[in-house]
């Protein structure tokens, strides 16, 4: 029987699920790692997932895909312990895994992922929708920032067509989906390859006035990119009051070697405009703890724009060098350091996390994603995870607690 093995990102979670789907029917005796190459560590650790397999399941295939794959499909079709290496763009396809199976045939490997992609767009089978699901708007970024490698295993941005968007919200939720996650690589810069003017606040806009969605929430966004019209989708009580921030970090300096394209200045004023509309509001943050480079000083600055603007729910990146980006030539901290600076960093978040469960209004209004152990368990407008010992709720019921 085959299975996926997913690393990474929600977008590869996404697409890990749709490829469980094309092998659904498939009785080779498979392993597909779908694996994400954003850090060296990362990679470590999927190379040794494939050895660990291989030496657990000596008989079952090992097929190899996601960003790691596409960056570097000579490293591990070199491995011995991988059968296949597929690319980014062929995973989605269903009739690569069919030919998978057909030794005669074979799967050529899309080795150039900026050139005409061609991208499948990822939908999943009525049977297989949760009551939360993503919906991927958008593939690959044209940014550059000096720690990141993954626009080489993702190609630039291509965003997916508005109707056929709306359209496949209509169809999830009349099979059940109560919440839908919006979701890509760089979700913000969804609409800036089309011809004409259109944007991610305009798809929302079109997707809470066409259908009947529930409860709609976004995954990592670039404040600066945002538009104005993002105030209108944040008044929408439907829109959930809970922003991941893509900020990694909160020193200009820093931000600047990092080629990202906000500064300190555009958060706080961000965070601001958005508390102005929804009180409510809390938000998350991606950052990278010891950048190369990276004093005290420039440390201290992240930790009080974290603080003062109290984001709460914060994912912490211990900086790792990429091979062949910008940052991985540029002076390293030191890892006792970075290790330190990450901590400190993890607590600030607890702190501020109970402080914002503090100051947020009652009753919470839940949707109840499964059923463990005789308690209700699901998140809140807030992104906050909350087990009820209720007693014959059903899964998909929105409940006040």
């Amino acid at each position: 029987m085959s299975k996926v093995v997913n690393f990474g990102c929600r977008l590869n979670n996404f697409e890990g699920k749709k490829i469980e789907e094309l092998l659904a029917n498939n009785n080779e005796n498979m392993v597909v790692i779908n694996s994400c190459a954003v850090t060296n560590e990362t990679e470590r650790q999927v190379r040794q997932t494939i050895r660990k397999i291989k030496k657990e399941y000596p008989d079952k295939k090992i097929v190899m895909t996601g960003c790691a794959a596409q960056i570097s499909p000579d490293k591990y079709s070199s491995m011995t312990e991988v059968d296949k290496v597929i690319d980014n763009i062929s995973k989605l396809k269903s009739e690569t895994w069919a030919s998978l199976l057909d030794e005669e045939l074979d799967v050529d490997f899309k080795k150039d992922i900026f050139d005409s992609p061609q991208d499948i767009r990822p939908s999943l089978d009525n049977k297989n929708l949760n009551i939360r699901e993503s919906l991927v708007i958008q593939q690959g970024c044209n940014h550059r920032c000096t720690f990141c490698i993954i626009p080489f295993g993702r190609g630039n941005n291509r965003s997916f067509d508005p109707f056929y968007l709306i359209n496949e919200v209509e169809r999830v939720v009349e099979n059940g989906v109560k919440e839908i996650v919006l979701t890509g690589v760089d979700i913000s810069d969804y609409g800036s390859d089309f011809d004409h003017k259109y944007n991610m606040s305009n798809l929302i806009l079109d997707i809470l006035d066409k259908t009947k969605l529930q409860r709609l929430r976004l995954s990592s966004i670039d404040c600066v990119e945002v538009d104005e019209n993002f105030n209108e989708v944040l008044k929408d009580q439907r829109v959930m009051p809970h922003l991941h921030l893509s900020i990694q970090s909160g020193d200009d300096m820093i931000l600047k070697r990092m080629k990202r394209r906000h500064n300190s200045k555009d958060v706080f004023q961000f965070v601001e405009r958005c508390k102005k509309i929804r009180k409510d509001i809390s938000f998350g943050a991606d950052i990278i703890a010891g950048f190369p480079t990276e004093t005290d000083a420039m440390f201290e600055n992240t930790y009080k724009l974290l603080r003062d603007n109290e984001i709460s729910h914060l994912h912490i990146f211990p900086f790792s060098p990429k091979n062949n980006t910008p940052a991985s030539r540029m002076p390293q901290v030191s890892k006792p350091v970075i290790k330190k600076r990450a901590k400190n960093l993890r607590d600030l978040g607890e702190l501020i996390l109970n402080r914002v469960k503090s100051k947020l209004s009652l009753p919470r209004e839940v949707l109840i994603e499964e059923l463990n152990s005789g308690l209700a368990v699901g998140y809140d407008q807030n992104y906050i995870k909350h087990e009820v010992p209720l007693v014959g709720v059903p899964v998909g019921e929105i409940i006040r607690v």
